[in-house]
C-alpha cells in the first residue's frame, strides 16, 4: 500500500521518465490517462506487484545481494508459519511456496488496489475505483523479468 501511494507521487509529480510529456510545452493535465492517473502509473504498480511475487516465490533475477538474503528469509518465514497466515497452507519446499503465493496472490492485489482508492488526489468525478489497474493480479509470466523494467 505505502509503494503504490509512493509510485502515484513518483509518476503524478512527472519524476519518472515515462510520466514526462513528449513535446514541450504540453499542459500539464495531459500528463494522465484517461482514468485521471499518471501516464505510466498503474505498469508501474503491476511490475512492483510481479517483482514482489518473484521475491517471494525465490524467482528475482535481480543480483542484488540482499535481495538474494530477502528471498531466503521470505522462504524460512512461509515455511515456518506464522499466527497471521489464518490457516493457509505451508510447508517446505518450493511447492509449498507456490502453494501458498497461489492462495495469497488475489488477497495481495486487493490490498494494492484498495491504496488505489485511498490517493488523496480525487479525479474530477470523484475518488478512483478499486480496478484502476486491472481486476486480476498481474502474472509478468509473459515477459521476462529485466526486460519488464525497461517497458
Amino acid at each position: 500500500p505505502k509503494e503504490t501511494e509512493l509510485l502515484y507521487e513518483y509518476h503524478d509529480k512527472g519524476t519518472a521518465i515515462i510520466s514526462q510529456n513528449d513535446k514541450k510545452g504540453e499542459k500539464a493535465n495531459n500528463n494522465n490517462n484517461s482514468n485521471g492517473l499518471p501516464k505510466g502509473f498503474c505498469h508501474a504498480v503491476q511490475r512492483s506487484f510481479i517483482d514482489y511475487k518473484n521475491m517471494i516465490l525465490g524467482t528475482s533475477v535481480n543480483i542484488y545481494e540482499y535481495i538474494g538474503k530477502l528471498q531466503e528469509d521470505i522462504k524460512k518465514i512461509i515455511e515456518q508459519g506464522t499466527p497471521q497466515q489464518n490457516g493457509k497452507t505451508v510447508g517446505s519446499g518450493a511447492d509449498k511456496v507456490n502453494d501458498w503465493w497461489k492462495e495469497i496472490e488475489g488477497e495481495m492485489w486487493g490490498a494494492v488496489k484498495c491504496a488505489i482508492t485511498k490517493i488523496n488526489k480525487k479525479k474530477k468525478n470523484g475518488t478512483f475505483s478499486i480496478d484502476e489497474c486491472g481486476i486480476f493480479p498481474p502474472t509478468g509470466n509473459d515477459e521476462d523479468q529485466s526486460v519488464s523494467w525497461f517497458k
